[in-house]
């Protein structure tokens, strides 16, 4: 059901409506990206991903919402930019300090998920 859905234009209705406890808002050529999606698997955290560079986010307004609005939840203009449900982790560095914390685990099992150890 959910891949005919429309997609959402909106960094707040993607938060909302993803169906996924983590988000993670994207560039398909970012080296960080990767890194951070790479990390997500091998935790096996269920994820979304955004790519802001394919897709209806190619258009021009659409994508500059998008950023506008994550730097407005963030405080960053840098991709990735990861959410447990919809609160910011940060970057690949901050997720990845996260999960050696133990905080993303936290987070996650606020929201009902038990995952991996990193």
């Amino acid at each position: 059901m959910a891949a005919t859905q429309a997609p959402h234009t909106s960094a707040q209705a993607i938060l909302q409506h993803g169906g996924k406890p983590v988000t993670v808002f994207s560039l398909s050529w970012c080296s960080y990206c990767h890194a951070v999606k790479s990390l997500l698997d091998s935790m096996r955290v269920p994820h979304q991903t955004i790519e802001l560079d394919s897709g209806i986010y190619l258009d021009t307004h659409v994508h500059q919402q998008i950023r506008a609005e994550l730097r407005q939840l963030s405080g960053s203009q840098t991709l990735p930019q990861v959410f447990v449900g919809s609160e910011n982790i940060g970057g690949y560095t901050e997720t990845q300090a996260a999960a050696r914390a133990g905080r993303l685990q936290s987070l996650l099992a606020n929201q009902g998920v038990t995952i991996s150890q990193p």
